[in-house]
C-alpha cells in the first residue's frame, strides 16, 4: 500500500519541483526577449520610414525600396514567427498547472529557441545599421542626354564613349568606396539606369521612327510609345557603359567573392523626372535626363 501511495505521489512531487522560483525565471526570460524583439520591430520601421521619405525626396527610386522592403521582410518575418512562440509561452504562464505541466516539453525548448535568435540580434543590426548608412548617402547622379547622344540618338558614339566614362566614374568609384566598408558581409551591389525623354515626338518616316518601331516589334506607334522605347535603349545603352566601366575597376573591390553586381535599366517615357520641378513645359532640356542610382544592400 506504502509502494502504491509513493506511486501516486510521485508525479505531484515532480511537477512541485518546477517551482515558483523556475517560473519567474522563465517569465523574465521571456520579458527580456520580447523586450529585444520590440526594439528590432523599431529599427526596422525608422528603416521602412526612412527609406519612404527617401524615395519622396527622389534620393532612392522604386527599384531600391523594393530591395529594401525585401530585405526588410526576412527579417519581419523571423520576428512574426518568434512573436507567435512568445504568445504561445505567455499563454502557458498564465496557469502555473498548465506551466509545471508544459515546463520541460514545451517552456524550456522553445525559450532556448527564442533566446539563440535574440543573440543573434547584434549580427542582424549590424545588417540595419549597413541599410541605414547607405541611405545616409543615397542620392541619384543626373546626367544630360545631349553630353553623349547626339539627336535623336540612343547609342553613344565613339567619340564620346571617353567623356561618358569620365562622367559615369565617380558612381563607381562611390559604389565601389561603400561596398568596400562592408566587404565582410555577403551583399548585392545594385546600379538603376532610369532614362527620360520629353513630350514631343518623334518625327514619322525618318530612320529613327522605323528604328522604334522595330524595337517595338509594331508597325505603327502613339508618340508616347515611340519615347518609351528611346528612354529604355538611352537607359541600357549607358548600362553597357558602366558595365564596362565596372570591369575595369573590379580589382578594386575588397572581397569581390561575396559580392553581386546587378544593373537595372529602365526608360521612363515621358514621366516628370524630378517632383521637385513643378514648371516642366512639353519639350523641356530638363527632362531629357538619365538618373543614376545605386544601392549596397546585404543578402
Amino acid at each position: 500500500m506504502k509502494k502504491i501511495l509513493i506511486a501516486l505521489c510521485l508525479p505531484i512531487l515532480l511537477a512541485s519541483c518546477v517551482g515558483n522560483k523556475k517560473i519567474n525565471a522563465a517569465r523574465n526570460k521571456l520579458k527580456g526577449i520580447e523586450e529585444q524583439m520590440q526594439k528590432e520591430n523599431a529599427e526596422i520601421k525608422n528603416i521602412s520610414t526612412q527609406a519612404a521619405s527617401k524615395l519622396q525626396a527622389n534620393k532612392i527610386d522604386s527599384n531600391i525600396l523594393s530591395r529594401i522592403d525585401k530585405r526588410l521582410a526576412k527579417s519581419t518575418a523571423q520576428l512574426d514567427a518568434a512573436q507567435l512562440q512568445t504568445n504561445q509561452l505567455n499563454e502557458i504562464l498564465k496557469d502555473k498547472k498548465n506551466t509545471r505541466k508544459n515546463y520541460k516539453s514545451i517552456i524550456l525548448p522553445v525559450l532556448d529557441s527564442l533566446q539563440k535568435q535574440s543573440d543573434l540580434y547584434a549580427q542582424r543590426l549590424a545588417l540595419y545599421i549597413m541599410i541605414q548608412d547607405g541611405l545616409n548617402v543615397a542620392d541619384f547622379k543626373q546626367f544630360d542626354l545631349a553630353a553623349f547622344f547626339g539627336p535623336g540618338k540612343y547609342l553613344i558614339p565613339e567619340d564620346k564613349v571617353e567623356i561618358a566614362a569620365l562622367s559615369f566614374s565617380p558612381v563607381v568609384d562611390s559604389l565601389i568606396l561603400f561596398s568596400n566598408k562592408y566587404s565582410q558581409y555577403p551583399r548585392t551591389a545594385t546600379l538603376i539606369i532610369l532614362g527620360f525623354a520629353d513630350g514631343t515626338g518623334v518625327t514619322a518616316g525618318g530612320e529613327l521612327y522605323y528604328t522604334l518601331l522595330d524595337e517595338l516589334r509594331k508597325p505603327q506607334a502613339e508618340k508616347e510609345e515611340l519615347n518609351q522605347k528611346i528612354s529604355e535603349l538611352r537607359a541600357k545603352e549607358l548600362i553597357k557603359q558602366m558595365t564596362n566601366l565596372y570591369l575595369k575597376k573590379e580589382t578594386e573591390f575588397k572581397e569581390i567573392e561575396k559580392l553581386k553586381i546587378k544593373y537595372i535599366g529602365q526608360g521612363k517615357g515621358e514621366a516628370l523626372p524630378l517632383s521637385a520641378i513643378k514648371n516642366y513645359t512639353e519639350d523641356d532640356a530638363r527632362r531629357r535626363i538619365v538618373l543614376c542610382y545605386w544601392v549596397v544592400l546585404p543578402d
